[in-house]
């Protein structure tokens, strides 16, 4: 195997040429070698011109080829840099390899270890939920479902007839943050109407050493429907002319509350942790909340919240109280503001959402689909509406 002769190496005959190797490989000093072999270079770059050791008795691993013993620099030699590669396909011999064998290799390695990961995923999903599809009636469901499932399609968008996509991908959040979308999507699956799709993406599933976890934001999700898309325009249908079953009316309510709650819950932890102050009690909030909601809209509720959130970093300046105490200073702030409100008969102007928490397809499909008020559910008392079909407008 023949290589190119660096130039400045041309008038040494292949003798001489092969002892200024063998003497330089060995380690000897470098200013020395040059000096004796008149060679028209600086000591640190020898190194460069003289041709690879041709390792005949070694083939590469990749393709069958000799190796070849790059020189490498004295500083590198003297730290045992590897230097051993193909003289075909340049694969190393040791250390970090970037041949086309190699990435072969690692690109072979990389897609059976995602086909063994697809196929426990598979396993799991189909061991903890039934993929047989149902005839499901719009009727049938519980509004919970119903809603649930309109604000999945349109939080997802649709994949294909019978299955959407990651919800944690769409501009408009599934829920307000919080457990009422984690409590929604639980009912949707417990139904038997929907389940995690096989193909959804690997980063859905995450696998312990003694259970595999589901990310129900980033699965896709199976319609296990006989024909999820005329579901779906049923449900809308049933929507549009008001007809929905008597037995949704109490539970749309309790729906609908829950979601402005739900609203009011994410806007005081956005207003708290944006001062320094830690989120209120779930108990707490939830009965602060309730109470204020009798009386105000939610956007009403935002501006007592607003309101609330100032007044405790003002208590922590006067008094030096912990903050801690300051967010239960909070709640009671939020009460007193709404009691004087009532007493006095305050008109207490509304608040606006913030930009960071967006309004979410649960309040879409509530509000605009079902009820047919868009935002008067959020600048309104939810006492302004009826939630008997007959009484809407």
């Amino acid at each position: 195997m023949k290589f190119v002769i660096d130039p400045r190496l041309s008038h040494l005959d292949e003798a001489e040429l092969a002892a200024l190797a063998e003497r330089y490989f060995v380690g000897e000093r470098v200013g020395d070698l040059v000096r004796e072999y008149r060679l028209q270079c600086t000591p640190n770059q020898l190194y460069r011109l003289i041709p690879p050791r041709i390792l005949l008795d070694h083939n590469c691993e990749a393709c069958g080829a000799p190796l070849i013993q790059v020189r490498r620099a004295a500083g590198a030699l003297s730290l045992g840099l590897d230097a051993t590669r193909c003289s075909a396909c340049r694969h190393r011999v040791n250390g970090s390899c970037r041949c086309d064998a190699c990435e072969a290799k690692k690109r072979q390695r990389v897609q059976a270890e995602i086909t063994r990961q697809r196929a426990e995923v598979e396993a799991y999903c189909r061991g903890r939920w039934d993929y047989r599809e149902v005839q499901h009636n719009p009727e049938d469901l519980s509004v919970n479902t119903a809603v649930a499932l309109l604000a999945l399609v349109r939080s997802g968008g649709w994949l294909s007839d019978t299955s959407v996509g990651r919800i944690d991908a769409s501009g408009i959040p599934f829920a307000p943050e919080g457990p009422l979308g984690d409590n929604l999507l639980a009912t949707l699956v417990s139904s038997g109407l929907v389940a995690p799709a096989l193909d959804s993406p690997m980063d859905a599933f995450e696998t312990t050493s003694t259970s595999m976890q589901v990310f129900t934001d980033r699965v896709h999700w199976r319609i296990l429907a006989a024909s999820p898309m005329l579901l779906v325009r049923q449900l809308e249908q049933l929507c549009k002319f008001g007809e929905w079953p008597d037995a949704w009316d109490n539970d749309i309510a309790e729906l609908q509350l829950a979601l402005a709650v739900a609203e009011c819950r994410e806007f005081a932890d956005f207003c708290l942790t944006e001062r320094g102050l830690p989120a209120v009690g779930h108990h707490a909030a939830e009965v602060l909340f309730k109470n204020l909601l009798t009386d105000f809209a939610v956007s009403q509720c935002f501006r007592i919240i607003w309101s609330g959130a100032m007044a405790s970093v003002d208590f922590i300046a006067r008094t030096g109280s912990s903050r801690r105490h300051a967010s239960n200073f909070f709640v009671g702030a939020c009460q007193r503001w709404a009691d004087r409100a009532r007493t006095d008969g305050w008109i207490i102007k509304p608040g606006f959402r913030n930009g960071r928490r967006p309004r979410s397809q649960l309040s879409h499909v509530l509000n605009d689909v079902f009820f047919g008020i868009g935002e008067r559910g959020f600048n309104e008392p939810l006492r302004a509406f009826s939630m008997n079909l007959q009484h809407l407008t």
